[in-house]
């Protein structure tokens, strides 16, 4: 949650809780989980040495892994009740770093894998698509109330009041549920929203950044797009430890 040290990194909670209470558990009922993520995920060894060990032709293995055993005709299970504890960024700049990754790392893994997925695992391209959809409105969805106020005769506090109202109609619920779910104080849930929108534009430069980089640039070999992995968080002794549960 938020905290005065990281008051922008620690907005990823609420992110999350919408994900993990919201996003996942309809993609599961669809038996098509958008990725079972590296460090909370447990694969079957046999298969994953049969096919060579995590892959490394993308910046995020874990996605490129879900994907591809999807498409094999393999199961993933998303366990709604399992709890894995995240170090998250603790400043901008690692913000940064794991966000461009991310991002990145999924528009490699639209490039590589989209076409089969549509063939062979029609659900999960949806998800794909829907994701892909996201970012390419959601310039327009905030630019809304200021193409409201100029376009119309309404006030622009009521323009952005309309579109505040319709924000938080698609965005409470699920955060009601999810704070319910874990035995969040739902006060402290719902004061953070505000506070989300700092990480949230974050996301959706480096979104547009992956989509032009390797959506467009890498196919016309005008890039090499993202091949270094780059860390979302400072290597520290202090982070050692905490990690560890000193």
């Amino acid at each position: 949650m938020l905290t005065r040290k990281h008051a922008l990194t620690c907005n990823d909670a609420l992110p999350y809780l919408f994900g993990f209470h919201w996003h996942r558990p309809i993609q599961a009922r669809a038996n098509s989980p958008m990725v079972c993520s590296g460090c909370c995920s447990v694969f079957r060894r046999d298969d994953l040495m049969a096919f060579g060990g995590f892959p490394e032709r993308t910046i995020v293995e874990d996605m490129d892994y879900t994907w591809s055993q999807q498409i094999a005709g393999r199961r993933a299970v998303y366990v709604s009740n399992a709890v894995a504890l995240a170090a998250d960024p603790e400043d901008l700049t690692y913000l940064r770093k794991q966000v461009w990754r991310w991002m990145a790392g999924f528009c490699q893994n639209v490039r590589l894998h989209l076409g089969r997925l549509v063939v062979h695992k029609p659900l999960l391209a949806v998800w794909v698509l829907l994701a892909l959809l996201e970012i390419l409105t959601a310039p327009l969805w905030w630019a809304t109330p200021f193409v409201l106020a100029a376009t119309t005769d309404q006030p622009p506090a009521l323009a952005f009041a309309w579109w505040a109202g319709a924000e938080l109609l698609l965005t409470m619920p699920p955060l009601i549920y999810a704070a319910r779910r874990r035995k969040l104080p739902l006060p402290g849930v719902l004061l953070n929203i505000p506070c989300v929108y700092a990480t949230k534009a974050v996301n959706l430069v480096y979104a547009w950044k992956a989509l032009v980089v390797e959506l467009l640039l890498v196919p016309l070999h005008l890039s090499r797009g993202l091949t270094v992995y780059e860390k979302g968080r400072a290597d520290t002794a202090s982070v050692r430890a905490a990690l560890a549960g000193g």
